[in-house]
Parts: C-alpha cells; sequence; structure tokens
C-alpha cells in the first residue's frame, strides 16, 4: 500500500512537452504532457471507450486525443469531442491529477484532489538560489521505495558501499543523532578530524583531515535531503543531495536524483567531471538496492534485525504506517 495523499515527484519539467509520457505512480498509470497555453497536466492513461492509452496519443492545443479513434480530453479529464457524434456520454471522461512544477520538479497529488495544497510540497528553496549550482537526473531502480529511502537514511553505508567515491573510513566512530518533527524525521551526524572520501578531497582541495557535519531530512510520502558540510583550516563546501522517491510498483521506484554545490567552477569541462563523479556515487547505491530486492523477491522468512544505525529510517518507516492508518480511517468514515 502506498500513501496518496501525498506529493510525489512524478517528472522533471523537460520531460513535459506536447508529445505525452506514460509513468507509473503508486501503480497507477498516467499519462503527463504540456499544453499549447503552457500547463501541465496528469490524467489517468487509458481512453473510457475501448482500454488504449492516451499515451499513444497526440495533443492539440489544449487537449489531448486518443490515437485509437480520435477521442478528445480536456485538461480537467472531461471529452471534449467524439468524431462521428454529437453527444457525449456522461462516463467519458478520465480522471484527472493536481499536477504542480516546483523546484526543478513536476509533483503530482495522487489522492483526494480537494486535499492537494501546493504548500505541502516540501520546501527546497536552494534550487532557486543563485548561490546553488544544481543538477537532475531520474534513475528507474528495481527495488522498493523503502528500501531506497533506507540507504539513504542509513548514511553508515557509505565507507563501504562508497570506499572509492565519498566514504568516511572513520565515521563509525561518531554517534547519529535522530528526532522526529511532526511528520518529519531528522538526524544529524558530526564528524571531526576525518580522512575524507576521494571525491570529497578533490572537490574541496583538502590535503589532509576535515570536519563533517552531515544533516538529513525525511518528509512524507518519501521526500530526502540531506546537506553534507566539510571543511579543514583552509576552505569549506557544502553539497546538498535532494531525492524524492516515488514509488511505481511494490519492487521499481522512480528515483529523483539532485546535487546542488555551492563550491566549483561553471567551466564546462568541470560540470562534466562533477556529475559524472556523482551519478557514480548513485550507481554504487542502484546496484546493491537492485540486489536487495531480488533478496526479499526470493521470500527469505528471516527476519531483519535493526541495528543502531537505523534510528532514522525506522522512524520514517513508522510514519509511514501512521499515516496509511490515518488515511484508511478517513476513507472508511467517507463511506460510512
Amino acid at each position: 500500500m502506498f500513501l496518496m495523499n501525498q506529493w510525489y515527484a512524478a517528472a522533471l519539467p523537460r520531460e513535459l512537452t506536447e508529445k505525452p509520457i506514460g509513468r507509473t505512480i503508486c501503480g497507477q498509470a498516467i499519462v503527463m504532457y504540456r499544453t499549447a497555453s503552457g500547463q501541465v497536466v496528469a490524467l489517468d492513461d487509458r481512453c473510457p471507450h475501448r482500454y488504449a492509452p492516451l499515451s499513444a496519443g497526440t495533443c492539440r492545443g489544449e487537449i489531448i486525443q486518443c490515437a485509437y479513434h480520435g477521442i478528445e480530453f480536456d485538461p480537467s479529464g472531461a471529452c471534449a469531442r467524439i468524431p462521428h457524434q454529437a453527444t457525449i456520454p456522461q462516463k467519458m471522461r478520465v480522471r484527472a491529477y493536481p499536477l504542480v512544477e516546483r523546484w526543478g520538479f513536476a509533483w503530482i497529488w495522487m489522492g483526494d484532489a480537494a486535499l492537494a495544497d501546493p504548500t505541502r510540497i516540501p520546501p527546497y528553496e536552494w534550487f532557486d538560489s543563485p548561490d546553488w549550482k544544481s543538477f537532475y537526473r531520474y534513475y528507474h531502480v528495481p527495488a522498493n521505495y523503502e528500501l531506497c529511502a533506507d540507504n539513504l537514511l542509513d548514511l553508515s553505508h557509505t565507507p563501504y558501499i562508497h570506499a572509492a567515491t565519498i566514504g568516511t573510513p572513520d565515521m563509525d566512530k561518531f554517534p547519529l543523532e535522530t528526532w522526529t518533527d511532526g511528520d518529519r524525521v531528522l538526524s544529524r551526524r558530526v564528524m571531526t578530524d576525518v580522512i575524507p572520501g576521494p571525491f570529497v578531497a578533490q572537490w574541496g582541495n583538502f590535503a589532509g583531515k576535515i570536519d563533517r557535519v552531515t544533516n538529513c531530512e525525511w518528509r512524507p510520502a518519501c521526500n530526502i535531503a540531506v546537506e553534507l558540510f566539510y571543511e579543514d583550516k583552509t576552505n569549506n563546501i557544502t553539497l546538498r543531495l535532494t531525492n524524492p522517491l516515488t514509488p511505481e510498483t511494490e519492487r521499481t521506484t522512480h528515483i529523483w536524483f539532485a546535487w546542488s554545490r555551492n563550491f566549483g567552477s561553471n567551466d564546462e569541462s568541470y560540470v562534466e567531471r562533477f556529475e559524472q563523479q556523482s551519478s557514480s556515487v548513485q550507481d554504487e547505491d542502484n546496484r546493491l538496492l537492485e540486489l536487495q530486492q531480488a533478496v526479499v523477491d526470493r521470500g527469505d522468512p528471516l527476519p531483519t534485525v535493526a541495528i543502531a544505525a537505523d534510528t532514522a529510517l525506522l522512524a520514517a518507516r513508522r510514519t509511514v504506517q501512521r499515516l496509511l492508518r490515518e488515511e484508511e480511517a478517513t476513507a472508511r468514515k467517507a463511506t460510512a
């Protein structure tokens, strides 16, 4: 089960053009496109007539036209035209979903549209700041979204999975502080006099040991932002990792990957090298996530055993379960 009354990243704005794209969000097939006036639209990806996916259709002006029989729908999901007949059946419409562009993502609300408050989209203001240089990537990962969230909420894996890139060997010497604030889960780890990972040493021109602070925030349904501060006596740099995670199915996830930096040049060669290095870190995680999902899929009956490093991810999972119970209770009242 997935939380539905939440905002999920659904696309990068550059993906939304007059050419429809199909994407599955929380198990539901969605078609998204941009109208001639610039409005972004999300609808159920199925014509009510004979099962044809609207993502195979075409957009003209403000409407999308089904590729099978030319039936047209407007951004609200209402049928605008049926060729060869003047009347439109009352049920000839498709569900529309709220879709909002913000912070370099297009956010979709999968639940009750009346509850879709855009102020609940996570506040990632640094994407609008000239002080930060950001780039975005999308990954389709064959692993459950909570496994993907665990990976970001438990950075104690970095000395091992990321030993050749960003891992700090001495991380296990420093405790992780975790707390909650409403529905948010926050954590912080302060490290002093540690060896920086190879990429970090290069990015900050660090010749020896450094101090490092990691701050992490999780917001439902599964939006994670990590701030990484590194410094020595001569320099300091900060990275912001922004990862909205969107379930596709119970075993596949859309990972939205954005890294922001307050250092380095805009020189093309520098940007290319930094983006390649950053992406290689995600590649290291994705390989392990796929292996984890394979173990889940084989139905291993052994339970998982929690350790101290799991405090943030366990708090996030408990919050999801509580919010699911609240959604179910609200739905029961509405149908009573």
